[in-house]
């Protein structure tokens, strides 16, 4: 494009010089010069369009990876949750067992008191995730009809902090962990993880559902290399409504 552009400049000299003369061998060579600035001209536009088609077919193929891509980790997404369904029809029995033994032995320490209830998922966050992203999770997920164990909601003043996550996570189906530079940084995220890594261990069921929030791979790993191997929905990629219907099927199970 700059080079039609000098060559433009230069055929408006060359124009102007014939109009100001009357000399044929001058006339001559600016003639000659206009034919060769139009035929760079031409030769620039042949350019730009050869690279114009360029541009697009690799635009067009970029389009169709990261399509491809997005379709892949859909069907990864599926397969895992199929697999965490399967396991969940399979041992749902023993899962019920595993729990009441669970609860049994922390009941005693705890107390369970008759306005405890069953909860389909447990949010572990990071407070400061809380106004971006955290509460409209929550209320989406209350919104489906899916029972929610989240610490503003139950949580009250001058309650024991650690008794009332110990029952949020004894009563819990799930736990959705939101992984957040700031989670990783807390006492309370630490302790509920640690929570939720038990039960899922002596159930013998996956439990944990993790979500990557401003957060990379690479940072996940350092934090914790079993948990970066995990299937994550990613905030930066799969939208609120995707993780509830998620959230929907395993809990209907």
């Amino acid at each position: 494009m700059k080079d039609e552009s000098d060559s433009i400049k230069k055929l408006k000299r060359a124009y102007k010089s014939i109009n100001r003369t009357k000399n044929i061998s001058t006339i001559k060579r600016k003639e000659r010069e206009i034919q060769r600035e139009n035929d760079k001209i031409q030769r620039s536009k042949r350019t730009q369009s050869d690279l114009s088609r360029k541009i697009s077919n690799k635009t067009s193929q970029l389009n169709t990876a990261i399509s491809n891509l997005n379709k892949e980790r859909k069907k990864e997404q599926e397969r895992i949750l199929k697999d965490q369904e399967r396991k969940i029809r399979e041992s749902k029995q023993q899962q019920r067992l595993a729990t009441d033994s669970i609860s049994g032995n922390i009941e005693a320490d705890i107390g369970k008191s008759k306005d405890d209830k069953n909860y389909d998922v447990f949010i572990s966050h990071s407070s400061e995730d809380k106004d971006d992203y955290v509460d409209e999770l929550a209320n989406a997920l209350k919104r489906a009809g899916i029972e929610v164990w989240y610490d503003s909601d139950t949580i009250g003043w001058g309650e024991s902090i650690r008794q009332k996550i110990d029952k949020g996570l004894i009563y819990s189906k799930f736990g959705i962990v939101i992984l957040s530079p700031s989670f990783i940084k807390r006492y309370w995220t630490e302790y509920e993880l640690d929570g939720i890594l038990r039960k899922e261990a002596s159930s013998g069921i996956q439990t944990i559902l993790p979500i990557w929030h401003n957060l990379t791979a690479e940072e996940v790993m350092e934090y914790s290399y079993s948990l970066s191997d995990r299937v994550a929905m990613i905030t930066s990629i799969d939208t609120i409504d995707e993780v509830v219907d998620n959230v929907k099927r395993l809990v209907n199970y």
